[in-house]
């Protein structure tokens, strides 16, 4: 079964593991989850229309767009993070 997290990504273009890397790199850095979303939709017009205020509710509205569990993708993010320390 396909990852629903790299699915969301890939539309994004770049491809998802390029995203995703760009993702965590920001992490590492210090960034903001804003800062990082805000910089990203500089870049990426896919990304300006949402509402980069507030993440978690915009995070929650594009998953039921896509008809994913945000819940399940939360713990497969947090999965895929634990295991690059």
């Amino acid at each position: 079964m396909a990852n629903p997290l790299m699915n969301i990504l890939s539309g994004f273009g770049g491809g998802s593991s390029n995203l995703f890397m760009q993702a965590v790199g920001a992490m590492f850095r210090g960034e903001s989850p804003q800062d990082f979303m805000r910089s990203l939709a500089n870049t990426r017009p896919e990304l300006r229309g949402l509402d980069l205020t507030d993440i978690n509710a915009t995070a929650q509205k594009v998953c039921q767009e896509h008809g994913v569990d945000a819940n399940k993708l939360t713990a497969e993010i947090t999965q895929k993070i634990s295991t690059m320390r």
